[in-house]
């Protein structure tokens, strides 16, 4: 029997957050369908593709998070490359026919009101917490419309922690939302030997994950004379102000001695296993993949407590902060971390098959 078809449409074109997620979910469920990617730009997306076999095409569209219209040029160029993609799409659904459209986090609704119009059935995925990450200015900010749309045009929302799923029932009640832990490839062969440093903060550097608030905290702890350990912060960044800004915030705190930054894409496997303990501050972090990821690199796991998957913070090997006081007492040691084995705490092969039954229950109707 032929597989049948998925079309998945990346949020951006290169390996990181809900990408990774994607390769993972492409990975595990290669053996029951076939797949085609949506990149809306070149990047490290293509090679991660090419690897697998798995075919792509190239839409190119805006990032829809911070659009800003400087000019009625800029206004009708936005309207315009949203049009051309939206055509893209509805002919790429037509041509392939796929069984599903799949989109990701910051860019349902291309992908979603293409499905409504060739008659596809639309899988939105969601794997973070807030909403600054679900591309909710494609509404041009009117998030009553989006949430109204989202339910009328994607047969199901799969979401990755259960308090992700809760928020947005209660944002979406007419939706069909399930919650699925999705797994999380590692490398077994590595093993974790801690050279560079203590702490990491790994991943994308933008505003919502934050390093100013770790920075600040580590000034506290250096202003009352406790004793700090050593931060890397390694990730990509496309905000060359904020880069700006958190390099003058590490000299103004005089913790150039204690703080590198690192920016790039980097392989966790090569990474992770360098530091000790991985620090979450982010405002929108769902956790759970990350804290997987961790844990089967052996890292402690510090995160901010502001939601996400707690379910997964409370089951694994990871310690919770309410408040900068709290975090400031982690980083000078007044407060110990765990010291446990880190816990693997789902089961990846159950996950997939209660995935598997969530798609087959939308097929057949």
């Amino acid at each position: 029997m032929e597989r049948q078809l998925i079309i998945w449409q990346a949020h951006e074109g290169n390996v990181s957050g809900a990408n990774i997620a994607m390769l993972e979910y492409i990975d595990a469920l290669k053996y029951d369908y076939n797949f085609h990617v949506i990149l809306p730009h070149e990047g490290t997306m293509c090679n991660a593709l090419k690897i697998r076999s798995v075919p792509y095409s190239l839409i190119p569209q805006y990032n829809w998070i911070g659009t800003k219209f400087n000019s009625i040029r800029a206004r009708l160029k936005y309207f315009i490359r949203t049009k051309v993609a939206l055509q893209k799409t509805v002919s790429l659904i037509r041509k392939y026919k796929p069984v599903f459209l799949f989109t990701n986090t910051q860019a349902p609704f291309v992908g979603a009101k293409a499905a409504f119009i060739a008659k596809c059935q639309h899988v939105w995925w969601i794997h973070e917490f807030g909403e600054e990450d679900f591309g909710f200015s494609i509404g041009l900010g009117h998030r009553k419309s989006a949430y109204e749309l989202i339910q009328k045009w994607s047969i199901l929302i799969i979401c990755n922690s259960y308090a992700v799923a809760e928020k947005f029932r209660y944002l979406m009640p007419q939706a069909n939302i399930k919650v699925n832990y999705q797994p999380v490839s590692w490398n077994p062969v590595s093993r974790r030997i801690s050279t560079k440093g203590k702490y990491l903060m790994f991943g994308q550097l933008t505003p919502a994950k934050g390093h100013l608030e770790v920075i600040e905290a580590m000034r506290q702890c250096l202003i009352s004379g406790k004793k700090i350990s050593s931060l890397y912060i390694i990730g990509p960044c496309h905000d060359k102000e904020y880069l700006k800004n958190l390099i003058h915030s590490i000299e103004e705190a005089g913790l150039k001695e204690w703080i590198t930054i690192d920016v790039g894409f980097f392989e966790k496997e090569s990474i992770l296993p360098q530091f000790e303990v991985l620090l979450l501050p982010s405002r929108s972090e769902a956790f759970g993949r990350v804290i997987i990821e961790a844990s089967k690199a052996g890292l402690r796991v510090v995160v901010k407590n502001v939601g996400g998957a707690k379910e997964i913070v409370t089951l694994s090997n990871c310690i919770l902060y309410n408040n900068s006081t709290e975090l400031e007492a982690i980083l000078s040691g007044e407060i110990n971390l765990p010291n446990d084995d880190a816990l693997i705490i789902y089961n990846e092969k159950e996950e997939i098959g209660k995935l598997k039954h969530y798609l087959s229950e939308i097929m057949v109707r």
